[in-house]
């Protein structure tokens, strides 16, 4: 029976080689079908879809790379499985785990990991879209608010359009659909929209927490995110996070939130929140999984004179990037800013934030970590939010220079300024004209380069222009 088992097996691999050619599909033997590949899928997904491990759909198919597969390839599947055991989508929420989820759904662990093919059960994320056995009977705070939609794409659709329909974000598509290029999307793709699930029902969190959030899901290279924890008693909460001390604010004791700077050039992939819940003279311990996505940043090349390539020597950028890290790394605990910023001039922006450049033709070695406007001299340049200036100098680089504290950690700077309206220690208000816009340090024509900073971290500073953080 075992060798009559094999024979089919290996016929049925042959017929699939002969069938790309052929109009009409093979039969597959008994207890196997054929699944023909569509444009959007992928072999994790397909092996999710069928309740097999990513491994065993390789073995079953005799492949040994998951990305070498085509639209329209005939793959082997087991019938058997997908009558079975069908699966149901569900987001991982922050704080749980793989062997939280498979107590609180009377699962196994084995199970889950050879239904979602998971390599390594510690890098569960908040977030991610796993599948969990269509018997598991969902709360109804999940069943109603927490389980993904599918959007198929149409004509002249964007991400963002997209994500605006469903009231998501562009990071949370990113993320359910794991996308590698935000901007390339295609006709009738489909994407997971995830909804996020109500309160804490779906969370397994340490007394004395009763409620985490993660805003975005998932972080991005180059942009801001959030954290909010809510306790049942006043509590003092610390941790860290891609190596750096969180700032946490607290209100009474009971409400928190820390506001993280992703830094520019994070690698993509799974880092830690590790936390300290201290109250009552006992300090709980707690840690979950984050996923930081590329920033997909474009490149680009300056032509500097002689004298301004002076000013790409290490040492001249080291000691002024040490400078703005130094003023904008103090934690000022009033804020001061109403979100979301306003726009800081009346022009066009030129030239976006984490574009990865080169000078002169030479290696791409630079980063742009401002956003650039096409102001003409002398434009008016305006305060983007309220705060007080903790620096107004000429800075070799980016020229006058004003630094604005707006509370809470977060900083902006107003660059290659012609002429500065505010001294050191001045009160601002939102659109107030601090200076006018000029081509003072490393510049190649007049413009102004602004940037934000949360806790000494450059961050794009667009993303405070469209959304409330927090």
């Amino acid at each position: 029976m075992k060798h009559r088992f094999i024979i089919l097996m290996i016929l049925c691999l042959s017929l699939i080689g002969r069938s790309n050619s052929q109009a009409t599909p093979t039969p597959a033997p008994l207890g196997l079908t054929i699944h023909v590949l569509q444009r959007g899928e992928t072999l994790e997904g397909l092996a999710q879809a069928y309740g097999l491990s990513l491994a065993d759909l390789l073995r079953l198919n005799s492949l040994s790379d998951a990305q070498s597969v085509q639209v329209g390839q005939r793959l082997l599947v087991p019938a058997q499985i997908i009558a079975d055991s069908p699966t149901q989508p569900y987001i991982v929420q922050p704080g749980e785990t793989l062997d939280s989820l498979a107590n609180r759904f009377g699962l196994a662990i084995a199970e889950l990991i050879q239904i979602n093919g998971i390599t390594d059960p510690n890098q569960v994320y908040s977030g991610q879209v796993i599948q969990l056995p269509s018997s598991v009977q969902l709360p109804d705070e999940v069943t109603n608010a927490g389980t993904p939609i599918l959007h198929t794409v149409q004509r002249g659709e964007t991400l963002f359009q997209i994500a605006l329909a469903y009231g998501s974000t562009v990071s949370d598509l990113v993320n359910a659909n794991s996308i590698a290029d935000p901007t390339r999307i295609f006709v009738g793709q489909q994407l997971i929209i995830p909804v996020q699930t109500r309160g804490s029902a779906a969370q397994a969190l340490p007394a004395p927490l009763t409620s985490l959030q993660v805003v975005p899901l998932a972080f991005v290279e180059g942009e801001t995110g959030v954290l909010r924890f809510s306790t049942s008693q006043p509590t003092q909460i610390s941790g860290t996070f891609l190596e750096r001390e969180l700032r946490i604010i607290s209100d009474d004791g009971l409400q928190h939130l820390a506001i993280i700077g992703v830094p520019l050039l994070t690698p993509a992939g799974i880092y830690r929140v590790s936390l300290r819940l201290a109250s009552n003279s006992t300090t709980i311990p707690f840690a979950f999984n984050l996923r930081v996505l590329s920033g997909s940043y474009a490149t680009s090349n300056l032509n500097l004179s002689q004298e301004q390539m002076a000013l790409l020597a290490p040492a001249v950028e080291e000691f002024e990037l040490g400078l703005l890290t130094r003023v904008t790394t103090p934690f000022n605990i009033r804020r001061l800013y109403t979100a979301p910023f306003s726009l800081p001039a009346a022009a066009a922006m030129n030239a976006p934030f984490g574009t990865r450049r080169s000078y002169n033709g030479g290696e791409v070695n630079r980063i742009h970590n401002g956003a650039d406007f096409a102001s003409a001299p002398g434009a008016p340049v305006y305060a983007a939010a309220a705060g007080r200036v903790v620096l107004a100098d000429l800075l070799n680089i980016r020229g006058n220079t004003i630094v604005l504290d707006h509370g809470w950690g977060v900083y902006s700077v107003y660059a290659h300024l012609s002429s500065m309206s505010v001294q050191l220690g001045d009160s601002v208000r939102v659109g107030q004209i601090i200076g006018a816009a000029g081509a003072t340090g490393r510049v190649t024509g007049p413009h102004l380069h602004w940037e934000v900073w949360v806790n000494g971290v450059s961050v794009n500073p667009l993303q405070w222009t469209h959304q409330t953080i927090p």
